[in-house]
């Protein structure tokens, strides 16, 4: 563990501790402008992507994946695990959003597993030259970040009910 520690860059861990950050905020109910609640979804997602297109580069297969694990977890997130409490002020166009540990852990889970990807890759494992790996991965990536697609989604409806 220390041998592969040390060799990973130290942009690895400063973009550690920015996602931590990010998602320790998460963890504090608050209120939070429409523009700015809506870019920490949209990043995760780009993040993801960035998962894909560096892991297996932009080819059909990881992308139908990625697509459809993102469809799943979007539609099953947004139709029964929205959080009702999240209220939204048109006259402030500022959200009320009560805090979560959810978001941490999902964005811990999409940095661990680029991370995983990376020192798989570094150590020449066999099991990510598979298909079924790809599939998997790419699956994974998009199933993470179709919870925050589905909260995007919750707080978009919000805004149109006000």
């Amino acid at each position: 563990m220390v041998r592969i520690l040390s060799h990973t860059p130290a942009w690895v861990f400063v973009l550690f501790l920015v996602l931590l950050a990010f998602g320790l905020m998460q963890t504090r109910t608050r209120r939070v402008r429409k523009l700015p609640a809506l870019l920490l979804p949209a990043g995760m997602v780009a993040l993801s992507l960035a998962g894909i297109q560096s892991s297996f580069g932009l080819r059909p297969l990881p992308l139908l994946a990625w697509v459809a694990g993102l469809a799943v977890a979007g539609f099953v997130g947004y139709r029964w695990f929205r959080d009702d409490r999240v209220m939204y002020d048109a006259t402030e166009k500022a959200f009320f959003i009560p805090g979560s540990w959810t978001p941490l852990a999902v964005i811990m889970a999409i940095f661990l597993a680029k991370y995983a990807y990376a020192v798989m890759l570094a150590m020449k494992a066999e099991a990510i030259a598979s298909a079924l790996f790809l599939i998997a991965l790419s699956a994974i990536y998009g199933l993470l970040s179709g919870y925050f697609v589905a909260r995007a989604i919750h707080l978009v409806m919000k805004t149109r009910k006000a």
